[in-house]
């Protein structure tokens, strides 16, 4: 982990814990609605942004990083609603698994060369939100007239901190993203694994005029299909799993019974974005899809 992502977290941290203890502390002057809206903006907030970090991080492993994003935006947003009454708790809790949900969805979605900028982005977006949280926590429930609550000086705080961050290098590096992707493909081995309803990862980078050894890999109970449509490939050589009926010059198809893996290999002859699906009836419409990026 380096540096500037350490930051990240211990920053994140420290707000939510912040806010929490004033919402404890402050418990007795916050309205229902006061409540829900704290618990909604801190559980989605940091379920988002830590959600981003997680499905980056976690490359590959939609399923482990949805599921981990979830539960941490689950409890903050639980911790955050817990002291001002059970609606406030339900607010917290649906909005922080919303935020993880869609977190960890967004980092694995991500090209690698935007990764930084995003939780870059999206952390900025979380502080700005946590500052106007407080400045209002401020007017409405601690009853305080300081030079926080002030607009120009809110302004300034922000910039500095917008200053200072882009300063920090670089959050992800890519020997993370290697290590966190190398049970996916390696130079020249590409697994994709399916499942219902979803393959993993749903983004591989390919290059052109290099051969590619593509297995499908269905971990679910149903037959899965793979079909990359428009990509003019170099079929090296017929692997299990391959249609004899595909025209081979501008389409790779491989299916794959339940628990069983296909693959075959291919040479891509031209850059570009390729999507691909499962050709099975009903397969894409409930979320089979995925990109190839071939690049020169």
């Amino acid at each position: 982990m380096t540096l500037s992502l350490s930051i990240t977290f211990f920053i994140i941290i420290v707000v939510v814990v912040f806010i929490i203890w004033n919402t404890i502390y402050y418990r007795y002057n916050i309205t229902p609605m006061s409540g829900m809206m704290i618990s909604m903006v801190l559980g989605m907030g940091a379920g988002l942004t830590i959600g981003v970090i997680i499905g980056i991080l976690l490359s590959g492993n939609l399923f482990y990083s949805t599921v981990l994003a979830m539960m941490i935006g689950i409890a903050i947003g639980f911790l955050s609603g817990i002291a001002t009454g059970m609606i406030a708790v339900l607010d917290g809790i649906f909005a922080g698994l919303m935020g993880g949900m869609m977190g960890a969805m967004l980092g694995e979605m991500v090209a690698t060369d935007h990764q930084d900028a995003i939780i870059r982005l999206l952390f900025l977006i979380f502080i700005g939100t946590i500052i106007i949280l407080y400045c209002m926590m401020q007017q409405d429930i601690i009853k305080s007239k300081s030079w926080f609550s002030k607009p120009i000086v809110l302004l300034l705080f922000y910039i500095v901190i917008i200053v200072g961050y882009d300063q920090l290098g670089p959050i992800i590096t890519t020997s993370q993203l290697s290590n966190s992707q190398n049970h996916q493909h390696t130079r020249n081995n590409v697994m994709i694994t399916a499942d219902e309803y979803s393959f993993s990862p749903i983004q591989t980078p390919l290059s052109v005029g290099e051969k590619i050894i593509l297995t499908l890999n269905n971990q679910g109970k149903l037959e899965h299909h793979f079909e990359i449509v428009g990509l003019e490939v170099d079929m090296n050589e017929k692997h299990s799993g391959l249609h004899d009926d595909i025209e081979l010059s501008n389409t790779v198809h491989l299916h794959s019974k339940p628990g069983e893996k296909a693959e075959l290999s291919f040479t891509p002859l031209n850059p570009g974005s390729y999507r691909y699906s499962c050709s099975v009836p009903g397969h894409e419409d409930l979320g089979m899809t995925g990109v190839v990026e071939v690049g020169l």
